[in-house]
């Protein structure tokens, strides 16, 4: 113990400035000659933080999405984009709806596009491993998405990007909402 009343002094308020640091950190570990003994265990979940959803907000939001996913949305009129998951990647692919003046469906420059029976044919295909590569490529590095893609189409397609990502890595079946 100390010799003299200032370094008591000194040691009991360092004491108690450890307390007051140890009951408000998460954890606390004390260190003798490099071994670690725990005081203190990390609560593996942090109940003062706010940002941690209840179950019934988490229910509440689910609700919200179910019913904003029902609405009504008008079709972008040059076009639309398919999102899937094939091969361990995510794929997007930019099919057009503009119609030249013979009522054909035709690409950016007017060209006929061709159908078969079926949908038409993707004007442009990316294949990415994660959603922020996906929406590089579509919206940094492909120079018509300017011409084709509104601001509201665009936030979707984030949306999507991000929701096909997430079935990707958690090996759950994903669908375009």
């Amino acid at each position: 113990h100390a010799s003299d009343a200032f370094t008591r002094t000194f040691v009991d308020h360092q004491g108690w400035f450890n307390q007051f640091v140890a009951r408000k950190a998460n954890q606390v570990v004390h260190m003798v000659s490099g071994c670690a003994t725990i005081i203190k265990k990390a609560p593996t979940t942090n109940v003062r933080d706010e940002s941690v959803m209840k179950e019934e907000e988490k229910d509440e939001a689910r609700m919200l999405d179910k019913f904003l996913s029902s609405r009504s949305i008008r079709m972008d009129s040059k076009g639309y984009f398919l999102v899937k998951l094939k091969e361990k990647r995510i794929f997007a692919s930019f099919h057009s709806c503009m119609k030249n003046a013979n009522g054909e469906l035709c690409d950016l420059q007017g060209n006929k596009l061709s159908c078969h029976g079926k949908g038409p044919e993707a004007m442009k295909t990316w294949s990415a491993r994660t959603a922020k590569e996906l929406t590089k490529f579509i919206f940094e590095d492909w120079n018509d998405i300017k011409d084709v893609v509104s601001v509201s189409h665009a936030a979707y397609i984030g949306r999507e990007a991000q929701r096909a990502e997430f079935c990707l890595y958690s090996n759950i079946a994903y669908q375009q909402d």
